[in-house]
C-alpha cells in the first residue's frame, strides 16, 4: 500500500541536507498517534529474518516543482510531495489516522501543513523485465575482513557483481520476515543509468545510488521490494522506486 502526502507552507521552505532524518521522525510521530502499540513495536522490534531486522516500510525524498540547492541544504517552493509505502496495510492506515490528528508538523525549523493524502494505485507489470526509477537512493553493502581479521563495511556500486546478489538476498530475507514464500529462482537487479550520493545519516556517512535500474525475476518478489524498499536502510528513507512506464511507439503511417 502506497500513499502520497501533499504538503503546503507559507512561502518557500528551507531544509537541511539531512532532512530524510526529519521525515523519519514525522513518520513515527504520526504512526504513534494513529496506533501507539504498532508504532512502539515497529520502532523497537520491526520484523526479523536470519538475524536481520526490517522495518517493513520505506519512503521517498521530497519532490517539488521548484527546488534549489543551497550551501546548507534545499529550498523548496510549495506544494511538495512525499510518498510512503508498506506491505502492511495496518501500518499505512495508522499513518493516515495520525496525519489527520496532527496535520501540521515541523520539519526542522519549517512549519508545514498536510493539504491532501492520496492512496496511489499499485498496478505493477505482470512480468519482467521491469525498469524502475529511484524515489530515494538505494544502499547495498557487505562486510569485508582484512588479513589481520579486521572487519569493515563496504558500500557497493551497482557496477559491482556482488551488488545484485546481495540485494536479492536482502529481498529474500524480507519475504521471510513478512511470512511470504521464499523464491527458489534468483533474480537480477541491474543498473541502467545511476549516480552516487554520499549522505550523512545519524552521524554516519552512507554511500547510496540513485537513477534507473532493471529488475528481472519473480513478480511477487518485486512487489516486496516495491512496497518495503530495495536494499538497506529503508526505514531511514532509502530504496523506494517507481516503475518507469514504457513509452508508446509511434505507429507508421
Amino acid at each position: 500500500m502506497r500513499i502520497q502526502v501533499r504538503f503546503t507552507a507559507k512561502g518557500a521552505v528551507r531544509l537541511p541536507w539531512r532532512y530524510p532524518e526529519l521525515l523519519m521522525g514525522v513518520f513515527y510521530r504520526w504512526v504513534h498517534a494513529g496506533n501507539f502499540s504498532l508504532g512502539q513495536r515497529l520502532h523497537s522490534e520491526g520484523f526479523e529474518a536470519d538475524g536481520h531486522r526490517y522495518k517493513g516500510y520505506t519512503f521517498s525524498w521530497l519532490r517539488a516543482a521548484h527546488t534549489r540547492s543551497e550551501s546548507q541544504g534545499l529550498r523548496l517552493k510549495p506544494p511538495f510531495y512525499w510518498q510512503v509505502s508498506s506491505p502492511l496495510s495496518a501500518l499505512i492506515e495508522a499513518l493516515i489516522q495520525g496525519i489527520w490528528k496532527e496535520p501540521q508538523v515541523a520539519l526542522g525549523r519549517a512549519l508545514v501543513q498536510v493539504e491532501r493524502v492520496e492512496v496511489l494505485s499499485e498496478h505493477l507489470p505482470a512480468e519482467g523485465p521491469i525498469r524502475v526509477r529511484t524515489l530515494s537512493p538505494i544502499v547495498v553493502s557487505t562486510i569485508e575482513v582484512s588479513e589481520d581479521g579486521r572487519k569493515r563495511k563496504v558500500f557497493l556500486s551497482p557496477d559491482d557483481r556482488a551488488f545484485s546478489r546481495i540485494l536479492w538476498q536482502n529481498l529474500c530475507r524480507k519475504a521471510q520476515a513478512l511470512g511470504k514464500p521464499i523464491p527458489t529462482e534468483e533474480g537480477l537487479f541491474l543498473p541502467v543509468r545511476t549516480h552516487s550520493r554520499l549522505i550523512q545519516v545519524h552521524n554516519t556517512h552512507v554511500r547510496a545510488y540513485a537513477g534507473e535500474f532493471l529488475y528481472q525475476g519473480p513478480i511477487e518478489v518485486f512487489q516486496i521490494g516495491y512496497q518495503a524498499g530495495f536494499g538497506e536502510r529503508n526505514g531511514q528513507g532509502f530504496g523506494m522506486v517507481e516503475v518507469v512506464k514504457k513509452s508508446l511507439k509511434r505507429q507508421p503511417r
